[in-house]
């Protein structure tokens, strides 16, 4: 699954591809529709992510996450930030071999080039994503950071 940033001026917008090989068209009719609350435990375990962490991607409490049934839908905001993740896992596990274990402990490892945090620590913000996509591009290159 292929990530795509692109560099407009000063400023990187990391923009979703497909995900699965769904058109674009299908991609913002299934963010505008909106996941199921099961999906976030769904992509959270592909990786050990915790429930803090994931409300903290989904810009949601902790206790928000909780309360919000399997079956509940996410609204548009939260769905597509959860795409973003599950994309984010995708380049990442490609980058690391599918190692689980390696790239969640590099999500938890604070890094240099990302001004000595933990990647996982910048998915609150889109630019977050594409900031760590972009550190996963250069693993991937060889420029190891």
């Amino acid at each position: 699954m292929a990530t795509k940033t692109v560099t407009t001026g000063a400023r990187t917008d990391f923009l979703p591809q497909t995900l699965r090989g769904e058109s674009r068209p299908s991609l913002i009719s299934r963010i505008r529709k909106g996941e199921a609350r099961s999906r976030v435990d769904e992509v959270a375990s592909r990786i050990g992510l915790t429930d803090k962490e994931m409300a903290r991607i989904l810009n949601l409490s902790e206790r928000s996450l909780h309360r919000q049934a399997g079956d509940k839908t996410l609204d548009s905001n939260k769905t597509e930030r959860l795409l973003l993740l599950e994309q984010l896992i995708e380049h990442g596990l490609a980058t690391f071999d599918d190692r689980q274990a390696v790239f969640a402990r590099w999500l938890r490892t604070p890094r240099p080039s990302l001004g000595n945090v933990a990647p996982v620590s910048l998915l609150d913000t889109i630019a977050g994503f594409s900031f760590v996509d972009d550190e996963l591009s250069r693993i991937e290159e060889g420029m190891i950071s």
